[in-house]
């Protein structure tokens, strides 16, 4: 049975690096909002690269420029230079002193609160070095439920689920495919994070019948109102895609946004 398969009523709600919509992204501020507003069972997703010194950090970019007052290659930086830099001020003043988090750290937080990370594997070429670095994090800790797998490389998703067999994975794609479900079985994966404006193309329906999670991405209420005055209602569709069963995660930057949404379908 696919782990990441639901109903309308048990859809799972996501945070796209946390609640960035209202916090500094990928920090545990921005976790601990994404459960604030969808409660216990939230998945964050976030992003998973390593330093110089093989520490397992929690970061989009390649470099510390963009999200911290840093600047530097996170290949080439030490945690401890890293964890020296203010990952929240850039945000906003009340955010000054968030860090850049350590993958372990997170996980006990995620414990303590209920939360789940869908970590997107942002390195391609140093498989052997992070999946045993991951093993290792999840026999310390414990933590198999509480993570899953993303990438845009579905053969790196192939390879970690062979080699961590227990955690679900999920495929990211940008492209329309001619059969999402069987290139979901050949990488062996649990679900497909599908584009929002292919999704009336009926991938979704594809997925299910294959026996894959659907999972889709909300762009911002803010990025939708210029379409919703010319009337075209993309939260409108999302409601009704709930209500049929089309859904298995609904992912936003702003996780009040589809808390809202998954309400409006339950109505």
């Amino acid at each position: 049975m696919n782990p990441l398969r639901t109903t309308p009523e048990t859809m799972r709600l996501a945070g796209h690096r946390g609640h960035s919509a209202g916090a500094p992204e990928n920090t545990l501020a921005s976790f601990r909002k994404a459960r604030e507003f969808a409660g216990r069972g939230v998945t964050c997703e976030t992003d998973l690269r390593i330093t110089s010194d093989g520490e397992l950090v929690l970061i989009h970019d390649e470099t510390v420029d963009r999200t911290t007052n840093g600047r530097g290659l996170i290949r080439n930086m030490t945690y401890s230079a890293i964890a020296g830099l203010d990952a929240g001020g850039w945000f906003g003043n009340e955010f000054a002193g968030e860090r850049v988090p350590l993958l372990k750290d997170a996980l006990q937080l995620a414990r303590e609160l209920g939360i789940v990370y869908q970590l997107e594997l942002k390195t391609y070429d140093r498989d052997d070095v992070f999946f045993p670095k991951l093993r290792a994090v999840i026999d310390e800790l414990g933590c198999a439920d509480l993570l899953q797998f993303s990438s845009f490389d579905f053969v790196q998703l192939r390879a970690i689920k062979k080699a961590i067999p227990e955690v679900p994975t999920v495929g990211l794609s940008h492209s329309r495919l001619i059969d999402p479900a069987a290139i979901a079985r050949e990488a062996n994966l649990d679900a497909v994070n599908l584009e929002i404006y292919h999704f009336p193309s009926g991938e979704a329906r594809q997925l299910h019948d294959g026996g894959i999670a659907a999972f889709l991405h909300v762009p911002r209420p803010e990025r939708l109102r210029n379409l919703k005055e010319y009337g075209v209602d993309v939260e409108a569709d999302v409601v009704r895609w709930i209500r049929k069963g089309q859904l298995d995660q609904l992912i936003s930057d702003d996780v009040a946004q589809v808390a809202r949404l998954r309400d409006a379908a339950h109505g």
